[in-house]
């Protein structure tokens, strides 16, 4: 089972936004007569985008600058967790100071304030409007993804069908609280807000089915990810595992439930057999197998499928393992080789 990584909820005070450039080609059939063969148009692709969530971005939004030096791509994305004793207050400065050239993307707890019935019942409406209004104020482009990891069971606001936990509640109350959270946004014409649904990518038996409570594709404008490889051979669902491993399963599922919308990989990262960081376990992998080889594989996987993946962003913080970019030399040299050249995906969305 997975640990919790909300230690962080409260203390973002970095944002980002992403203007991801496009390019589209055109190609003529040759043909004698253009009755018989007429002209098609390639499909428009876009670049894939990254972001991270890098330590230290909270009091020094330069740190994601960092970032992206040391891999030698620019970082499209900022993500930042929120809270609700932030949101009288947030974009902060340093938000506002990244979000002029980068995607804000905010992981909202919502269910700091109450359960999905309470959400439901229009008692967080204040909460919404005011942040509405503030976001649209502010004009950069967002995207929230409340109530993420709501299908994980060790949080308190899992979606479930038996006796609801404590911040959580049923599939038909969550679809409810989504639906409202989104209309008092668009009412207020806060349009530069996009909305993620952001399960984990779990899918063992504790875990809530997402095909269970996916709130409609007219309240969605992109999927979201977490998932990560522990490294832990000793624990159970912790051991090493692959890119494919974490993710095709979940992947699988979202993109039957909408197969038009792009995915976001919103928190990815390995542990490093190298480095145990702050953790007390150390993360071991297979013979032949390091962390700098995990990210090349998991890119290697980008570029030839996961069509929809527009966005990774990764949990770039020394916490349960050494998630770092940098945890070592060899993982540092294997993500900035790995994402060295540009990787274009279909325009979704």
């Amino acid at each position: 089972m997975r640990l919790p990584r909300r230690a962080l909820l409260s203390v973002a005070l970095g944002a980002a936004a992403m203007t991801a450039t496009a390019g589209s080609s055109e190609a003529i059939s040759p043909a004698p007569r253009p009755t018989t063969a007429p002209r098609t148009l390639a499909p428009s692709s876009v670049p894939l985008a990254l972001g991270a969530y890098s330590q230290g971005m909270d009091k020094d939004p330069t740190v994601l600058d960092r970032t992206a030096s040391a891999l030698g791509r620019p970082m499209a994305i900022a993500s930042v967790f929120r809270g609700k004793g932030d949101d009288a207050w947030w974009p902060y400065p340093a938000d506002r100071a990244l979000g002029t050239r980068r995607t804000l993307l905010v992981a909202w707890s919502l269910e700091d304030y109450g359960s999905y019935a309470w959400w439901a019942s229009g008692q967080g409406d204040a909460v919404l409007r005011d942040k509405a209004r503030t976001l649209r104020a502010y004009g950069r482009p967002v995207v929230l993804r409340p109530w993420a990891e709501m299908n994980a069971d060790w949080v308190a606001h899992q979606v479930t069908t038996g006796t609801p936990k404590p911040a959580g509640g049923s599939p038909d109350q969550f679809r409810a609280a989504w639906r409202r959270a989104v209309d008092v946004f668009r009412r207020e014409g806060a349009s530069n807000v996009r909305w993620a649904f952001n399960p984990t990518t779990d899918t063992y038996a504790g875990t809530s089915d997402v095909r269970a409570f996916y709130p409609g594709d007219d309240v969605v404008d992109v999927l979201g990810l977490d998932g990560y490889n522990w490294g832990t051979t000793a624990t159970p669902n912790l051991g090493w595992r692959t890119f494919d491993d974490v993710y095709a399963t979940q992947y699988a599922r979202l993109v039957g439930l909408a197969p038009a919308k792009p995915v976001w990989l919103c928190e990815i990262s390995s542990a490093d057999p190298a480095s145990a960081g702050v953790s007390t376990v150390r993360a071991s992998a297979p013979t032949g197998q390091t962390k700098g080889l995990w990210w090349q594989d998991t890119f290697a996987h980008l570029r030839t499928g996961y069509r929809n993946v527009q966005a990774v962003v990764v949990f770039d913080v020394d916490k349960e393992r050494d998630w770092r970019v940098a945890s070592s030399a060899e993982a540092l040299g294997g993500l900035r080789t790995a994402v060295s050249s540009p990787i274009y995906k279909p325009r979704l969305g």
